[in-house]
């Protein structure tokens, strides 16, 4: 039998249901979390494993009753699954507050737990250039700390928080690493591995990922065609660079919540780790639902794209989603003041295939 390669194990990773979570991993305990402002390390610290909640295209069945139709597809899906008992096998739930969906979704999850399910809001800055923001979030991150280490019955420590930054660490120093190999890799796939990072066990994902590094050293520059980025809030549809590279174009880079960014930067461990992760939140690329005065969005996406040489924009913008909408607005002018072209994919909880088909062979064409 051919040996199974470490993407085929870090693929089939990233695509288990989370319902099959506790079954595969029966010696961790999975603590869910929907957005890349929960202090991860945190919660490895305690002994939990985070796992990021993903949308579904699945058909909804009980989420009309709590979210409006025009909720956007992320809250909803998630919201479904947790009604539906699918997320059972967490241990508990984090939220970080960024929109005012994700707010009403926290409050939901709580009326619709049982009783003994964690569900945590960490309340993070939205004024990131105020100068209360630093001594507010270091306050609010000892808040979590205190109340997570009463959940998990054992208060966590500075060390156990450090050694869990500097896991935390190095899978970003290897995710930075991969995008260095992006062009040996299909696009559908780079994005499952990192996928898998917010699914799998850190322990086992990074030797896993150490492994594919290796694999990648000897093959080939596979791909050709037109270079596009990706910009946006989550990719829950992995047919998008699926399609992409059935056009003939390639994926060079991203700026997706669920994508790169989430792996941005290095926290440190040295010093104090509760202010490490507060400095870090404060100087990481923000989301739309942040103002930042020192951060420049437009530029911030000129420098990644001629960074990465792409010849065009593709933004994934989920229905419904005002902070991304509104953000997408102040950045098409500053694209076409540069000369990059541009096409924007409204995305749903059950999207037209065809009709994202048909729109980026436009662009493909186009480019």
């Amino acid at each position: 039998m051919d040996r199974v390669t470490a993407l085929e194990i870090l693929v089939d990773a990233a695509q288990l249901p989370l319902s099959h979570w506790r079954a595969r991993y029966p010696e961790y305990r999975a603590m869910g979390v929907l957005c890349s402002y929960v202090p991860e390390e945190m919660l490895h610290a305690a002994g939990f494993t985070p796992v990021r909640v993903r949308g579904t295209s699945a058909p909804l069945q009980r989420v009309d009753a709590h979210l409006q139709s025009f909720t956007c597809a992320l809250c909803r899906s998630a919201l479904d699954q947790a009604l539906a008992g699918e997320l059972g096998g967490l241990a508990g739930t984090v939220f970080a507050h960024t929109c005012d969906a994700m707010q009403a979704l926290a409050d939901l999850w709580r009326m619709n737990s049982a009783e003994a399910h964690f569900v945590e809001v960490v309340m993070q800055p939205v004024n990131l250039g105020s100068p209360a923001a630093r001594v507010y979030l270091v306050a609010e991150l000892g808040r979590f700390r205190e109340h997570l280490g009463a959940y998990a019955g054992r208060p966590i420590d500075d060390e156990a928080l450090r050694s869990s930054i500097g896991l935390y660490d190095k899978t970003r120093r290897l995710v930075q690493a991969l995008a260095g190999r992006r062009e040996r890799l299909r696009a559908p796939d780079f994005f499952a591995v990192l996928d898998a990072a917010q699914a799998m066990p850190r322990r086992l994902f990074d030797p896993l990922l150490v492994r594919l590094l290796g694999e990648l050293e000897s093959a080939p520059r596979r791909a050709t065609g037109p270079r596009l980025f990706l910009t946006g809030a989550i990719l829950d549809e992995p047919q998008v660079p699926e399609l992409i590279e059935e056009l003939g174009a390639q994926v060079v880079g991203d700026d997706l919540c669920s994508g790169s960014r989430h792996f941005h930067g290095q926290v440190g461990s040295g010093g104090d780790p509760i202010e490490n992760l507060a400095d870090y939140f404060l100087r990481r690329p923000p989301c739309p639902t942040k103002l930042s005065p020192s951060h420049d969005a437009g530029r911030h996406l000129l420098d990644q794209v001629r960074e990465t040489r792409a010849e065009g924009v593709v933004f994934l913008v989920e229905k419904y989603c005002e902070p991304h909408a509104f953000e997408h607005a102040l950045l098409r002018p500053v694209l076409e003041r540069a000369g990059v072209p541009y096409l924007v994919l409204e995305m749903e909880q059950t999207p037209s295939l065809e009709g994202l088909r048909t729109r980026l062979q436009a662009f493909v064409e186009m480019l």
